[in-house]
């Protein structure tokens, strides 16, 4: 027995020597160790595939910088906005005069200068019509389309072209139509040459 207990004491001793060997590593494994220091610096991360690595902003920097200046170029933005509705509503609102004017001068344009005074003998249509001139023939010309054709009618007087002869306007006539009435527009084909022939027949 005095063998035995001996032995057994020294076998409980060890079970306890262990158990205290565990727990002295157990505190080992628990205090903080920092990391491992980057085998090599500045090394190139790799890039992400995907559709959110694709939609994924990229870090801007100085980002006051670039904010300063995102605000500078949305005022310049909205300076040109401005400037191209005041255009806009400057050619709708145009005063009416100065429209009025412009078309007047194009008109002007087209008539020509000089232009010559002729009779309205025949309307043909719409767009064409037979006019004289004091001295010349008949001519088959054409009507220009800012002329006024409801009052065109035979023998008033209108604007011809100097060139193309088309009535380019319409002459209106301040001589009396009583007088114009006893205008004689074509000479008369009798002649009263032998005239002083019959007056000695008369009174022989």
């Amino acid at each position: 027995m005095g063998q035995g207990s001996p032995g057994g004491l020294n076998k409980q001793g060890g079970h306890g020597d262990r158990k205290r060997g565990s727990g002295d590593g157990a505190d080992k494994e628990k205090k903080f160790e920092p990391p491992p220091a980057p085998s090599r610096v500045g090394r190139k991360q790799r890039k992400q595939k995907g559709p959110e690595a694709a939609a994924r902003l990229p870090t801007v920097t100085p980002l006051t910088k670039c904010k300063l200046r995102l605000l500078k170029l949305e005022r310049i933005k909205d300076y040109l906005l401005m400037e191209e509705e005041f255009v806009s509503n400057q050619e709708r609102l145009k005063p009416q005069e100065e429209k009025n004017e412009e078309d007047r001068s194009k008109v002007d344009d087209l008539r020509g200068s000089p232009m010559s005074v002729g009779s309205l003998e025949e309307l043909i249509d719409e767009n064409h019509a037979i006019v004289s001139s004091s001295v010349g023939p008949e001519y088959y010309v054409g009507i220009m389309s800012f002329v006024d054709k409801d009052q065109l009618e035979p023998g008033c007087s209108i604007l011809m072209h100097n060139k193309v002869l088309s009535v380019v306007g319409l002459l209106q006539d301040e001589v009396d139509p009583m007088v114009s009435v006893m205008k004689v527009e074509k000479a008369p084909l009798e002649s009263y040459a032998d005239i002083d022939t019959y007056i000695k027949d008369d009174t022989g």
